[in-house]
């Protein structure tokens, strides 16, 4: 197990490596139906982000983790980090490269939405690509969205109302919910 605190240049050195094998993955997969609704996330951004979080939380969950890449790089950095994926070819390559690198990330094939979760779109919550139906990956990792001290996602645009929604009515009083998007960037919220 290395330190969490660990200086940004060795980290971002290893890191870089691991951001090479997700889009080598993803470029010899891109055509495959499963990876159709897949879309990179800004990880050096997101490094920074995490790196500043240390100490501050324990737990990481990435919401739609995709190749796994945000919840390995929480994991090597001393957090308790998971992923959710709906796709299992997905999570399946998630772990191999997890694997590879010596991750203790945990990934889980499902969906992020808890099951109590009622959908109410007269409130302006959109659903686009994110997947609603399947079963809910929490009871799978014995956990429930609230035991989770920062969630990361990348939200379909119409998707942010929603996601913060979720978070508001199933997740920790205090737990920070941090999200890419590719128009406006980085963005750290505190849920009240």
């Amino acid at each position: 197990m290395s330190s969490s605190f660990e200086s940004k240049e060795s980290l971002l050195a290893e890191f870089q490596i691991l951001w090479d094998d997700a889009e080598a993955i993803w470029n010899a997969n891109l055509m495959e139906s499963d990876f159709q609704g897949y879309v990179s996330s800004d990880f050096p951004g997101v490094f920074e982000e995490l790196y500043k979080l240390r100490g501050r939380v324990h737990t990481v969950l990435e919401w739609g983790s995709g190749l796994g890449v945000i919840a390995m790089m929480a994991a090597r950095m001393g957090f308790s980090a998971y992923g959710i994926e709906s796709e299992a070819r997905i999570v399946q390559l998630a772990e191999e490269l997890a694997e590879k690198h010596d991750s203790t990330a945990t990934f889980m094939h499902g969906t992020f939405i808890p099951e109590e979760f009622e959908w109410e779109p007269e409130i302006g919550d959109e659903f686009q690509g994110t997947e609603m139906e399947g079963e809910s990956a929490y009871d799978k990792l014995d956990m429930e969205l609230r035991d989770f001290d920062l969630v990361f996602a990348y939200p379909w645009p119409d998707e942010h109302s929603l996601f913060h929604t979720i978070m508001r009515e199933h997740g920790a009083r205090n737990a920070l919910l941090l999200t890419y998007d590719g128009r406006e960037g980085i963005s750290l919220t505190r849920m009240d």
